[in-house]
């Protein structure tokens, strides 16, 4: 697996607070098409920070790191579906670097030691081009969040801080974070979730374990096999035998660890 296709983050622009930095880059895109790939913007506090499955991502004054950044560079339609996973895995990559042991929770949800850490939005933007892939991806990643406000989210969350006891700079980590992106960004760009499964399978589920998919109304049950060539979810069940799901929201029933 080369990387064939090089991907730069140009420097950071932080501001010191932003109701979310995926919609202060959205509407920068929107009214100025040309903003260059690689734009960067992050947040010291976020008020109205969005996630996956409608939940808010909310960061308080220097604890957390928030920050979205532009993808406008051609890649095949069939890929973009998979371009968080492999956020995903720059995130674990990063996180593996500062001695932690991630996991991720399909399909891009950051966890340690069972307990969110990070997640990621991908969000599409009309330029009014349709020849024109315009991305912008969002990355919230808990930094120095104590456990008093972990214990508050509602779901298991953790951090940087809780985990290892120490503090950090939230530039330091997005420093690190933006040297790990870039190349499972360009295997991905280049070769879709093929480029980034084998980093990807590393740091998800134990083959096995059961899974209990909820999306929407919809609830499967099952054992998890793998993903399919594009990322899904493989499972299998008792009733339906061998199902693919392309989205949902995953409660390990088993540890995976």
């Amino acid at each position: 697996m080369g990387i064939v296709m090089a991907f730069q983050f140009l420097s950071v622009e932080w501001h010191d607070i932003l109701p979310s930095t995926n919609s202060c880059l959205v509407e920068r895109v929107k009214a100025a098409p040309d903003t260059p790939p690689g734009t960067v913007i992050a947040a010291r506090e976020q008020t109205a920070g969005r996630g996956r499955q409608q939940r808010s991502w909310i960061t308080q004054p220097r604890q957390n790191l928030t920050f979205s950044f532009l993808w406008n560079t051609p890649v095949p339609r069939d890929h973009l579906p998979a371009m968080a996973q492999a956020i995903s895995v720059g995130i674990a990559q990063m996180l593996e670097g500062q001695g932690l042991r991630p996991t991720i929770k399909w399909p891009n949800d950051v966890l340690v030691n069972g307990k969110k850490i990070g997640g990621i939005l991908c969000e599409r933007v009309n330029t009014g081009d349709p020849a024109q892939t315009t991305i912008v991806a969002g990355i919230g990643l808990n930094v120095n969040m104590d456990a008093e406000a972990a214990a508050r989210i509602d779901q298991p969350a953790t951090s940087l801080a809780i985990e290892t006891g120490h503090s950090y700079s939230t530039d330091d980590i997005l420093v690190a974070l933006l040297d790990t992106l870039p190349a499972p960004l360009a295997s991905w760009a280049t070769e879709g979730f093929a480029g980034v499964r084998t980093a990807y399978v590393h740091f998800s589920f134990t083959p096995g374990a059961t899974l209990h998919v909820r999306d929407g109304a919809r609830h499967v049950e099952g054992a998890f096999l793998g993903f399919d060539d594009d990322g899904a979810l493989l499972i299998e069940t008792k009733e339906e035998g061998i199902r693919t799901l392309y989205s949902g929201d995953v409660l390990l029933e088993v540890s995976d660890s």
